[in-house]
């Protein structure tokens, strides 16, 4: 079940070479080394961003392969590589030494689900999906005017 969206943004560490790009275009970005998420921890979300890396013909550069974006954000605050995530998690408390910028067009939609087996929820796990069903994303408020989010939602968890 889908729950949530989030726009999906490069993490740049401060004074990157690519900073000079108000909107980073996704062959120079792949110029440099990433740090993704492992593919099988976190399946969705890398099954998600290798769509979007697919688009070029170019080979990305994914220097380290990581379990959260937490971990993720550490290495590109370190100047370690760049990243490939949602705006909302590099908005959340890493705002000194990384900074997001869009990718070049249309900017892509990363879709957050919920996973669980069929049947009648516990009254617990009930509980839980009404509160994540009410949460509104940030990005859920609209495209900016020059975006028009080319969703994601059709891909597998």
């Amino acid at each position: 079940m889908p729950v949530w969206n989030g726009l999906l943004m490069v993490a740049v560490p401060a004074r990157h070479p690519l900073l000079a790009h108000k909107r980073i275009p996704l062959e120079e970005q792949l110029r440099y080394p990433l740090v993704l998420c492992d593919q099988h921890t976190c399946k969705g979300h890398a099954r998600q961003v290798e769509r979007v890396l697919r688009r070029v013909d170019m080979e990305p550069l994914a220097a380290e392969r990581v379990a959260s974006c937490d971990l993720m954000m550490a290495l590109v605050s370190a100047g370690f590589a760049l990243g490939l995530t949602a705006a909302a998690h590099i908005a959340a408390g890493w705002e000194q030494g990384v900074v997001a910028r869009p990718l070049v067009g249309r900017s892509p939609m990363l879709t957050t689900y919920l996973l669980r087996l069929d049947g009648e929820p516990s009254e617990t796990l009930a509980r839980f999906i009404e509160r994540v069903q009410a949460i509104e994303s940030p990005e859920d408020t609209g495209p900016t005017p020059d975006d028009e989010p080319d969703s994601l939602e059709d891909s597998e968890p």
